[in-house]
């Protein structure tokens, strides 16, 4: 599988954009730490340099996830000339993504951790948003 790694990085980046920008308390961050209980002003990291670089570490780990995922064996064109290159194929696997992994990921742990319909609404629209943007980029631009 060859692999274009200025896809790659241009994933990994829109992800990390993504999470800056959804846990902004004008976007979705005091919606999150209201759900935690906490302050916006307590959502920011103890120690930055390990919680960003670790941070950076497990999006790229994911987006290796997500590569061999939408451009592996039978995602490049169908033998009816169907190409998977699109944004839009990018976009199925997120959606089917979102249902058979996500959900119940993160669904199931928070009944029993009794945490609040707004928790899990932000965390799955998280995930969402940011497989959509991996998964679209890596299946369109290979």
């Amino acid at each position: 599988m060859e692999v274009n790694w200025l896809a790659f990085a241009a994933a990994v980046v829109a992800q990390i954009v993504i999470a800056y920008m959804w846990f902004h308390p004008s976007v979705m961050g005091k919606i999150y730490a209201k759900s935690r209980g906490i302050t916006v002003e307590e959502l920011a990291p103890k120690n930055p340099a390990v919680t960003y670089g670790v941070t950076i570490l497990l999006t790229i780990l994911y987006t290796l996830f997500i590569l061999s995922w939408v451009t592996g064996p039978g995602q490049d064109v169908a033998p009816d000339g169907h190409s998977y290159h699109t944004f839009q194929h990018g976009l199925v696997h997120a959606i089917i993504f979102l249902l058979m992994v996500l959900a119940p990921v993160l669904g199931t742990p928070a009944m029993f951790e009794r945490k609040g319909w707004s928790w899990v609404l932000v965390q799955l629209g998280y995930w969402f948003v940011r497989t959509i943007a991996a998964a679209g980029i890596l299946s369109m631009w290979r």
